[in-house]
């Protein structure tokens, strides 16, 4: 994986400093290069392996946001692709924990 490409849906209300910490999260974890392109930008900076469908690294799509009651809680729908046989859509259920959003729960939504 030579890259991280991190997406965020116009229904995402995150602060951006709350971006900005999962983005930088992202890159220490994995220690790639971060981008905030969709598919088609990928295609067009050629971020592809051989084929189109195939990415040489991960596009993440945070796609839905859903806030609790509780304002230290929150749902999240995200999206993974790397190619047309991995796709994966996950449910993430988050909480603000020390001043830190954690993953407590998740769930698969759908597989591609």
């Amino acid at each position: 994986m030579e890259y991280i490409s991190l997406v965020w849906n116009e229904g995402v209300t995150l602060k951006s400093s709350d971006k900005q910490v999962i983005e930088e999260s992202l890159q220490k974890e994995y220690n790639v290069t971060m981008y905030n392109y969709t598919y088609e930008q990928l295609i067009e900076e050629k971020l592809y392996a051989q084929q189109k469908t195939t990415l040489r690294g991960i596009l993440l799509t945070i796609e839905k946001q859903q806030q609790s009651n509780n304002p230290d809680e929150m749902t999240i729908e995200v999206s993974k692709y790397r190619a047309n046989e991995g796709a994966i859509a996950l449910d993430m259920k988050l909480a603000c924990q020390e001043g830190q959003w954690k993953v407590v729960e998740y769930g698969m939504i759908r597989e591609c």
